[in-house]
């Protein structure tokens, strides 16, 4: 990725919504984060391939000829309470990507995961943290902000983040080697604001998306999220060089990787947008992948990360 990342791929879709193709060409160009009933008063910048939520291991054939796996992990932090918490979220993750006959046991110091063999690349998807944030990009930024931000090295992007409490550094899309960014203050919504995740068709592009509902008091904090967006965005237009290169943007993150930075259509939804339509995530998706996203954010996240240390095949 280079330093141009978000002004290029915002130059892009304007270029493209300005040739006035159809609805469907420019459903091809969308892709990241977009209300569910209200499509049309976000336009969104690419995400770059398809969410990395594993293990490390990713979906490798499973290890032994037997049918059934026994994975045992370490937990860390470790501990009575965070075992028995990640327990509980690993059984919810793994009943809501349709593995009903995974066993899941906790111990003092991690826990072991028993399921058939080919749901191994299941439990590799649904072991991330599952951290999710949505900030307000332009506000959360650190370091120069002209033209939407530049990504930087691993190291600078750390250096803006020493010593603010809270910051945070982040990958981007396809980052490698300069393609982070860190942000500070506190997300307008976490998992905490979620009520439900789960696979979707999009209607217009017939692509597999995750689709999030959000509880009573996420629908008033997106929306007034995108209402402080769309409403800086037509301030700034006034002010300068008008049009939607004006526009801010939010950013959703997942665990250490920001996912997509769309940006709110102040000329469409310049009151923001009503929470109570939801919002979804696409682009790159398989619908085997959106389950499994799904899933993960289904559960909330776990309080300790997830270390494999064996992987045996057992008698089923």
């Amino acid at each position: 990725m280079n330093s141009d990342y978000i002004p290029r791929l915002r130059s892009e879709l304007l270029r493209a919504g300005a040739t006035k193709q159809t609805r469907r060409r420019a459903a091809r160009v969308a892709r990241g984060l977009r209300p569910v009933a209200v499509a049309a008063a976000v336009t969104v910048l690419a995400v770059a391939g398809v969410l990395a939520l594993s293990d490390g291991r990713g979906d490798e054939t499973p290890v032994g000829s037997g049918d059934t796996l026994r994975l045992t992990y370490r937990t860390e932090p470790s501990g009575t309470a965070t075992t028995e918490q990640a327990a509980r979220v690993m059984r919810a993750r793994l009943a809501a990507a349709g593995i009903t006959d995974a066993r899941v046991s906790a111990a003092a110091t991690g826990l072991s995961i028993t399921v058939p063999a080919t749901a191994r690349a299941d439990v590799a998807a649904l072991g991330p943290t599952g951290r999710l944030s949505i900030y307000d990009w332009e506000r959360s930024l650190l370091g120069p902000r002209d033209a939407g931000g530049s990504a930087v090295s691993r190291a600078e992007a750390e250096s803006r983040a020493a010593g603010r409490p809270g910051a945070r550094v982040l990958r981007a899309p396809g980052a490698a080697p300069d393609g982070w960014f860190a942000l500070g203050g506190d997300p307008a919504l976490t998992n905490a604001d979620v009520d439900r995740a789960y696979a979707a068709t999009d209607p217009q592009t017939q692509e597999p998306v995750v689709a999030i509902e959000f509880t009573a008091s996420g629908r008033t904090a997106f929306e007034a999220l995108t209402r402080d967006l769309a409403r800086r965005g037509e301030e700034q237009a006034a002010g300068g060089p008008g049009g939607l290169e004006a526009a801010q943007h939010l950013a959703i993150v997942l665990d250490d990787r920001i996912v997509s930075v769309p940006f709110i259509d102040f000329r469409q939804a310049p009151n923001g947008i009503d929470g109570a339509a939801g919002t979804q995530i696409s682009g790159g998706l398989t619908p085997e992948s959106a389950r499994r996203v799904a899933a993960l954010l289904s559960a909330g996240p776990l309080d300790a990360r997830l270390v494999l240390e064996s992987e045996d095949s057992v008698a089923g």
